[in-house]
């Protein structure tokens, strides 16, 4: 038998496909998986996250630097101890969690804000106090925080940011374990804006109810929305807005729609007698 070295035929290692074209598809099928599966992992821990009993939630709070922290002048602490008497009253209303002990903190600084977060923790700013005119419109920003506590929002976004950081660590391991580092590191700022537009409406919804069985009426909420959409930003929808309270509720004049909705399915009224604001935090009104 006779062997022999031939040429290999014409075009043998050429084709009419680039190969960037079939990169361009499996980078393209890759993220689509991805996203599935972050979108599938979200909706389960939305479902989980509240289910899991409180006191895990606590025990991972514990670890973390606490946010409500007391104040170190005696005027700070006479206004938190005012803000955690609302609070209690509000929260006999709204059945939270049994094991939650709810701890209110004061801040004294111009931001714009309150904020939920784990461990059944809530912050106000100065910078919201002395824009509100009553307790009732106070007792709304309350209330609302308190529903957050209630329904375990927190917990959920906290959740969400850990499973989306495993799921990047596919990916890449680095950029995994950032993400998720990080979300755990600054667990309680995590919280502060990813509350999705319906957790924020179900968070009104309560808040109205315990507003309406503690005053007999809803008439802060229309304080705190008339009083919202008078600050920058109050009347559009802006990532970049100034204030941080508008940033993931959803658009002032839909809650004042939404307000007046639930007034009339509920019989409750909106103009009665509003309640002053206590001495402490009422003092806070000549500070802006």
């Amino acid at each position: 038998m006779k062997l022999e070295n031939r040429l290999p035929a014409e075009g043998i290692n050429s084709s009419d496909e680039t190969p960037l074209k079939e990169l361009a598809w499996l980078v393209a099928g890759g993220l689509v998986a991805v996203f599935l599966l972050v979108f599938t992992v979200s909706l389960a821990v939305q479902w989980l996250a509240p289910r899991i009993p409180y006191k895990y939630e606590a025990k991972l709070a514990a670890t973390l630097p606490p946010f409500a922290t007391t104040p170190d002048n005696e005027a700070g602490k006479a206004v938190q101890k005012e803000l955690q008497g609302i609070a209690d009253r509000l929260a006999a209303q709204m059945q939270l969690p049994s094991e939650m002990v709810l701890r209110i903190g004061y801040r004294d600084e111009a931001t714009v804000n309150a904020f939920a977060t784990l461990g059944g923790q809530v912050v106000f700013f100065r910078g919201l106090l002395t824009r509100l005119e009553s307790e009732d419109a106070l007792a709304m920003v309350m209330a609302h925080e308190l529903a957050h506590l209630k329904y375990r929002h927190a917990s959920v976004a906290l959740g969400r940011g850990v499973a989306i950081g495993v799921i990047l660590s596919v990916i890449s391991s680095d950029l995994g374990s950032s993400a998720a580092g990080n979300v755990l590191s600054t667990a309680g700022l995590a919280t502060l804006l990813s509350f999705n537009r319906d957790q924020e409406r179900d968070a009104d919804d309560a808040a109205l109810h315990a507003l309406h069985a503690e005053y007999g009426h809803i008439g802060g909420a229309v304080d705190l929305f008339n009083v919202m959409q008078t600050l920058p930003g109050g009347k559009r929808e802006s990532s970049s807005a100034a204030v941080e309270l508008l940033r993931t509720h959803p658009l002032t004049q839909s809650r004042v729609n939404s307000v007046a909705t639930w007034a009339s399915n509920n019989g409750a009224a909106t103009d009665r007698p509003r309640r002053p604001l206590p001495p402490a935090i009422a003092s806070l009104r000549g500070v802006i």
